[in-house]
């Protein structure tokens, strides 16, 4: 997989970023990866082990259940007693199929039948095995009806695939229910990691509130500016795609860096003041393995 090149923090945009400023952010204005490519990078993941396979299918497949395997009955079983072991496969696959959404541990206790307490407990053990990440939403006095519970990931696409019986194949058909959830969690893992290479980096969040505005991902300096990304498994972005981001941006005024609707598209357009739609290899300057 490519690794994302470190964005130093002089290259954040300043609160005063134009459109064609951010345009030139980041990078070329076209990429040359294509939506067959990122299915398939999304669908592989990051493992090391997954990536240098010469070949996909039966052999991956066996290399994420041994995988799930070892974490489970080595790593989790040496600082908890699991009483339903099985059941933590199918929380994953559970927290795969709801990428994006809100955790709300009453449901996800109903859907596996154990109690919220015993549910709580085993999704912490996910989180401490490093095979769940939470994204917390962003605070803000732009409205009192924004969420206030935390979004659940996977912490690898390529096993959130593997989870839910799905490849890149079974992508390729526009529409699939699968993509976008899969598609947010490969961007999240690659965020995730593009921050960690940063002295001084942006936190991650997400905004969501009970009009039914959100933003996938809310990047905050700790100058306070920011940045609002949204994720779209299409190959076209409209204005449309960019309502959330405007509202945003009309609230926060010069404090609004750029809205980026990054896209399985291959390029790069400007649409307003400080919002870009970009290809989503933007995040590693498009570079080819």
């Amino acid at each position: 997989m490519p690794q994302p090149t470190c964005c130093g923090h002089s290259a954040w945009p300043s609160p005063h970023t134009t459109s064609d400023e951010a345009t030139s952010l980041l990078g070329a204005s076209s990429s040359p990866w294509r939506r067959t490519d990122y299915l398939d990078l999304v669908c592989t993941g990051g493992f090391p082990e997954i990536v240098s396979l010469p070949a996909r299918g039966a052999v991956t497949d066996a290399w994420f259940d041994g995988y799930l395997k070892t974490v489970i009955m080595r790593d989790v079983a040496n600082f908890a007693h699991i009483q339903h072991g099985a059941i933590l496969p199918r929380l994953l696959a559970l927290l795969a199929a709801r990428a994006g959404s809100t955790f709300v541990v009453a449901d996800l206790a109903r859907t596996v039948e154990l109690s919220p307490v015993t549910t709580r407990a085993y999704m912490s053990y996910l989180d401490t095995v490093f095979l769940t990440a939470t994204v917390p939403p962003w605070s803000t006095n732009l409205t009192t009806k924004a969420a206030k519970t935390p979004k659940v990931y996977l912490t690898d696409s390529g096993l959130a695939a593997h989870l839910l019986g799905i490849d890149a194949e079974a992508l390729q058909p526009p529409g699939h229910r699968a993509t976008g959830g899969l598609v947010e969690t490969f961007v999240f893992a690659e965020l995730t990691r593009l921050l960690a290479q940063q002295d001084r980096a942006p936190t991650l969040r997400f905004f969501r509130d009970r009009d039914g505005r959100e933003v996938d991902f809310i990047l905050e300096t700790r100058d306070g500016r920011i940045a609002g990304i949204e994720i779209k498994s299409s190959t076209t972005v409209t204005a449309d795609d960019f309502r959330h981001l405007r509202w945003l941006r009309e609230r926060l005024g010069d404090r609004f860096a750029a809205g980026v609707v990054l896209h399985l598209g291959p390029h790069t357009h400007s649409f307003a003041d400080r919002m870009v739609a970009a290809p989503l290899s933007a995040i590693w300057h498009h570079a080819k393995p």
